[in-house]
C-alpha cells in the first residue's frame, strides 16, 4: 500500500508576475473581494500555460494496462513503463468485464428525444449549461483541462461543490493532489476560448479551497481503482470568484456588492441536484437513456454531449457503448433522466476512461459506493483547509 500524501496546495506561494500579465488581467485580479491568495491562482494562469494545458485523458487498452491518451493521439504509460502496442490486437476479455447492450432508443433530435448522439454540440441550454464547466489544474510539472458541475443535494451554506473526476484532482502516480486550480462554468458561452481573460466568461471564474477524493484512490494506480473515480472541489462562498462581468434580466439581480456571491446561487453558476439512488440500465425501452457531457479540448470552447441507453461494465462501472466525447470532457456529468427542456436532471455519473480500441465512455457509481460518504465530506470539512483531503469511508 502506497503512503498517502497530503500535499499543501501551492497557490499561497506563488508570486504574481506583473512580467507575465496583461494589464486587464492584473487589474481584474485585484478586484474587491477575492481572496488574495485565490488571486495568485488567477494570475498563475497566463495565456502560456492555459495553451500548455492539455486534456488529462485516461485509456486502457485490452492487456489492462493504462495510458494518458495526448491530444495527437499517442499513448504514454501511465504508472508503467510498457509502450503502447503500434498495431491491432486481438482483444482478449476486457479487464473490467465486457460492457452490455442497452435497451433500443427511440426518436429525438438535438439536446433532447432519445435518438442515439454521439458527440454534438450541446444545444438545449438550461441549467446544466450554467453548471457545468472547465476545470484548470497544475499536476507535477504539467497542466491539465478536464470538466466539472456544481452539485447539491441539499442547500449547504457556506459553500459550493463541485463534482468530478478523482483523476482531475488526486495525481495517482505523483501522490499528490492539484494545484492552482480553476473553475470556469458555462465557459461555451465566452467571447473567447479557453485564454488568459476570465472577463470575457459569463459568469467569470471561481478558485476551489481543497478537493475531496476516497482514500482508495490514492492507495492504488489506474486503473486498479477506477471504482473510486469521482471526487469533489469545494468552494468558499466569500472571495472565490473573480472577474464576472454578469448581466441579467432577472429582476432580483442588482448591480454592486450586495449580490451573493456563491458559485451555486441561481443568479450565477446553479447547480445539479446529485443521485446517490441506483439509475435505470440494461432495460427494454429507454428509461435507462443517459447523457453524458464535457468541455471538449479540440473544439474548445464548445461544450459536448454524448447520449444513449446506458449498461454495465463489470462491477464498478456504468458504460456508454458509444460515446465519442473528447478530451477535456473528464468528470463532466452523466444526467439520468435530462429534461431537455430546462436543461437538468440528477447527475447519476461522470465521465471517467474509455479504451484504446474503440469507442464508449465508462463512469463510475455513485449508488451504493463511498461517493455519498465523500460528498458528506466535501460538505462538512472546515473551508479553513490548505491541503486536499482523503478520506476513509465504511
Amino acid at each position: 500500500m502506497k503512503p498517502v500524501r497530503i500535499s499543501k496546495w501551492l497557490w499561497a506561494a506563488i508570486p504574481i508576475s506583473i512580467a507575465l500579465m496583461p494589464v486587464g488581467a492584473l487589474a481584474q485580479s485585484a478586484r474587491p473581494g477575492i481572496d488574495a491568495n485565490k488571486a495568485r491562482v488567477v494570475a498563475f494562469w497566463t495565456a502560456e500555460r492555459r495553451a500548455a494545458a492539455i486534456p488529462r485523458d485516461l485509456v486502457v487498452d485490452p492487456r489492462g494496462l493504462g495510458y494518458l491518451r495526448r491530444p495527437d493521439g499517442t499513448l504514454v504509460p501511465y504508472g508503467h513503463r510498457v509502450e503502447a502496442e503500434d498495431g491491432p490486437r486481438v482483444m482478449t476479455p476486457l479487464p473490467f468485464g465486457k460492457p452490455t447492450g442497452g435497451g433500443g432508443g427511440g426518436g429525438g433530435t438535438g439536446g433532447g428525444g432519445t435518438k442515439m448522439v454521439t458527440n454534438a454540440a450541446w444545444s438545449a441550454g438550461g441549467a446544466v449549461q450554467k453548471a457545468a464547466g472547465r476545470l484548470l489544474f497544475e499536476m507535477g510539472e504539467s497542466y491539465y483541462v478536464c470538466s466539472g458541475t456544481v452539485a447539491t443535494d441539499d442547500g449547504t451554506s457556506g459553500r459550493s461543490i463541485i463534482l468530478t473526476a478523482a483523476h482531475c484532482v488526486y495525481d495517482d502516480t505523483g501522490n499528490a493532489f492539484a494545484s492552482n486550480v480553476l473553475f470556469i462554468p458555462d465557459q461555451a458561452h465566452s467571447t473567447g476560448k479557453t485564454d488568459f481573460n476570465c472577463g470575457n466568461d459569463p459568469i467569470g471564474c471561481w478558485v476551489p479551497s481543497f478537493g475531496v477524493v476516497d482514500v482508495h484512490w490514492t492507495e492504488h494506480v489506474f486503473p486498479a481503482n477506477i471504482p473510486w473515480d469521482y471526487a469533489f472541489y469545494v468552494v468558499n462562498d466569500v472571495g472565490a470568484h473573480s472577474y464576472a462581468t454578469y448581466s441579467s434580466t432577472d429582476p432580483s439581480f442588482v448591480a454592486g456588492n450586495s449580490n451573493p456571491d456563491a458559485l451555486d446561487d441561481p443568479l450565477w453558476a446553479g447547480s445539479l441536484p446529485l443521485s446517490f439512488g441506483e439509475p435505470k440500465h440494461d432495460v427494454s425501452g429507454s428509461s435507462d437513456f443517459t447523457h453524458a457531457l464535457g468541455y471538449s479540448y479540440s473544439k474548445d470552447p464548445k461544450f459536448m454531449y454524448c447520449a444513449e441507453d446506458m449498461s454495465v461494465n463489470g462491477p464498478d462501472n456504468w458504460w456508454l457503448s458509444h460515446c465519442g466525447l473528447s478530451g477535456g470532457s473528464s468528470g463532466g456529468p452523466w444526467v439520468q433522466p435530462m429534461i431537455t427542456t430546462s436543461g437538468t436532471g440528477p447527475v447519476i455519473s461522470v465521465n471517467s476512461w474509455g479504451y484504446t480500441t474503440g469507442p464508449g465512455m465508462a463512469g463510475p457509481k455513485l449508488f451504493n459506493t463511498s461517493a455519498a460518504c465523500v460528498f458528506g465530506n466535501a460538505k462538512g470539512t472546515a473551508l479553513t483547509t490548505t491541503a486536499g483531503v482523503a478520506v476513509t469511508c465504511p
